[in-house]
């Protein structure tokens, strides 16, 4: 611990001494309270000295469930990617555990079936077919390990009219 202790202080010389010389004249230590008020004080102090750099992000990716994530943003002091995807909408609802048949719960008829949560009572998803766009985040680290959305080539699509 006295080694992070360290690092931070050498740290901490280092942009202060870069802050000085930036802002001659200017209330370094008053500065370094705003800097270090922040979630993350390192990239503040990048930010701040003109210096930070924002990381290159995929702006399509295929989450692991196959699902086509668009970037939307970077939050670079929480290190976080916020995108938006494409999904059915839904609506979860208690049913009844001894319905036999639960194809028969539709968009159309799930208020029939909805009873209030309880003992005799599961979890259910009444999938309509209308598409929303939903908004999410997901830390950057993650969101580099899946896979690139490639557009499909010319060649892959089916162009047969007479089909």
């Amino acid at each position: 611990m006295a080694k992070t202790a360290n690092n931070q202080q050498e740290f901490s010389k280092v942009y202060k001494a870069a802050l000085v010389n930036k802002f001659q004249g200017a209330s370094i230590e008053n500065l370094l309270k705003v800097i270090y008020a922040t979630p993350n004080p390192e990239i503040a102090m990048e930010l701040v000295l003109n210096i930070y750099e924002e990381p290159v992000i995929e702006q399509t990716v295929i989450d692991t469930n196959g699902k086509k994530l668009t970037f939307i943003s970077f939050n670079a002091f929480e290190r976080e990617v916020i995108y938006s995807y494409q999904q059915n909408k839904s609506v979860h609802i208690y049913i009844d555990r001894n319905i036999q048949d639960i194809t028969e719960i539709t968009p159309e008829n799930y208020q029939d079936y909805r009873k209030s949560w309880g003992d005799n009572t599961v979890s259910y998803n009444v999938i309509f077919p209308e598409i929303e766009t939903v908004h999410s985040t997901m830390n950057l680290s993650s969101w580099n390990k899946l896979q690139v959305w490639q557009a499909p080539k010319p060649a892959d699509i089916d162009y047969c009219l007479a089909c």
